[in-house]
């Protein structure tokens, strides 16, 4: 225990200022024991590495000693560096891209043409203000559509499903694998419909083989180009018909819009001397890429190639047939005979998920009509994967067997009588179909299945 000389204040043995007063300890006097006199002193010295930590703040007059600075590690230092470094980098990409929703629409929208295998997922609802009564009954419907596609094995799988009043009415399927297509009507009808594709196309199997050479060919493709330029003619076009908001881009189209900005994309298009370029030498890359294959093909003839291989290494004559074509593009969207004003005004929003993928699409589309306007309310969601369904043949019913001599009759007889049923569970569609028609639902159904497969017949 240190006492001050001072104030006689007791303070640690560590003490290098008094706690009280703020006088300085000079090797001063140890005293162990309170209740003891002092007898003989104790002088203390601090040790190379000891850090001495002052009790409470001293008075002005007398500062505190500053301790040892620590030792800082090299490798921690780095770690930081460079994780400030990724944190502002990152900031910076997603403000700039925040800040460019034109910039970052076209990066989204290049990820998503890359997608070999993708499921959407779509809502479709139907807003009306008019007096129609057939129109109006749209009110209530809802349509949920999903499609599954695996654009390497040709695959695709297609479900519908039909709600009114947010209750469920109708579902159907449909798909086609690398061996059979089918219909599955659900509660429609207890078995499927499908059909052998082989039956359909005999030489399926090889236009498979061909496609997947070819495409393989195409996937090396890699354009070059000025995407600043262009990112600049959506941006100058579009105006303010483009926003970004967090990870949503919004653009509002019409027909105006969209043959001005086509046009002015083919006009930089045709002097992009780089594009031109970076086209022409992809060309024959891809071009020489299936002519290795050529063993392998068995539909495909390579010598069709011949012809475009001399054109495209040929620079000269390539730009003719380059710029002639595009030339071609823009006289053809002159000549277009369709009345601009016809066409709704689209409001797109595009949803982006981590890594600028485009996660979602929806749009609004208004048509305009005497009676009131409609509104189309469609969203979807997007991912990057697909499942397919398989059939189970034995307990299906093969379309083209059915449609030669089959029981067709009752096939359509069943699915009419389920019809009815899925559509008196629904009271609200059943007292809308019978105010629109003057019919009993049932007679009002057996009249619309009648018409259906008369005109499918």
């Amino acid at each position: 225990m240190k006492i001050c000389p001072n104030c006689n204040n007791d303070n640690s043995d560590e003490a290098m200022f008094c706690t009280k007063c703020g006088t300085k300890f000079e090797n001063q006097s140890l005293n162990t024991d309170i209740n003891t006199t002092q007898n003989t002193p104790v002088y203390t010295t601090p040790s190379e590495n000891q850090v001495f930590q002052p009790g409470p703040q001293p008075s002005a007059t007398f500062p505190p000693a500053e301790p040892s600075p620590k030792k800082k590690s090299k490798v921690l230092v780095y770690v930081l560096g460079l994780v400030a470094v990724v944190a502002v980098v990152f900031l910076a990409m997603n403000i700039i891209s925040n800040a460019n929703p034109a910039n970052k629409l076209i990066k989204g929208l290049a990820k998503f043409s890359k997608m070999d295998k993708a499921t959407s997922t779509t809502t479709i609802d139907i807003n009306y203000d008019g007096d129609s009564d057939e129109i109006e009954m749209l009110k209530d419907v809802t349509i949920k559509l999903e499609t599954a596609a695996d654009v390497n094995d040709l695959l695709v799988q297609i479900s519908l499903d039909l709600l009114y009043a947010n209750k469920p009415v109708i579902q159907i399927a449909a798909g086609a694998n690398n061996e059979d297509i089918y219909v599955d009507l659900k509660d429609l009808h207890q078995e499927k419909f499908y059909q052998e594709i082989e039956g359909l196309a005999p030489e399926y199997e090889d236009f498979v083989n061909d496609y997947k050479i070819i495409k393989n060919a195409f996937d090396g493709i890699a354009l070059k180009f000025d995407d600043k330029q262009y990112i600049k003619i959506i941006k100058n076009v579009l105006g303010d018909d483009i926003k970004g908001s967090g990870n949503k881009v919004t653009v509002t189209l019409d027909s105006k819009t969209i043959s001005k900005l086509t046009e002015k994309l083919l006009e930089e298009a045709e002097e992009d001397e780089k594009l031109m370029e970076s086209i022409r030498k992809n060309g024959i890359d891809f071009i020489k890429r299936i002519i290795k294959e050529e063993k392998k093909l068995e539909l495909f003839d390579v010598d069709d190639l011949d012809d475009a291989l001399e054109i495209l290494e040929d620079e000269d004559d390539f730009e003719d047939y380059y710029k002639e074509a595009i030339s071609d593009g823009l006289s053809g969207m002159d000549s277009m005979d369709i009345d601009i004003d016809d066409l709704p005004e689209m409001e797109v929003t595009f949803r982006f998920g981590a890594g600028n993928v485009i996660k979602g699409i929806d749009y609004i589309a208004v048509i305009e009509e005497k009676d009131g306007n409609i509104e189309i309310i469609t969203k979807t969601d997007i991912k990057n994967s697909a499942s397919f369904t398989k059939i189970n043949k034995k307990n299906a019913i093969e379309i083209e067997e059915l449609m030669n001599g089959g029981d067709i009759e009752e096939v359509i007889e069943e699915i009419t009588e389920n019809l009815k049923k899925v559509v008196k569970k629904n009271k609200d569609l059943t007292k809308k179909i019978e105010e629109l028609t003057d019919e009993d639902v049932d007679d009002a159904i057996d009249m619309i299945m009648y018409g259906a497969f008369n005109f499918a017949g």
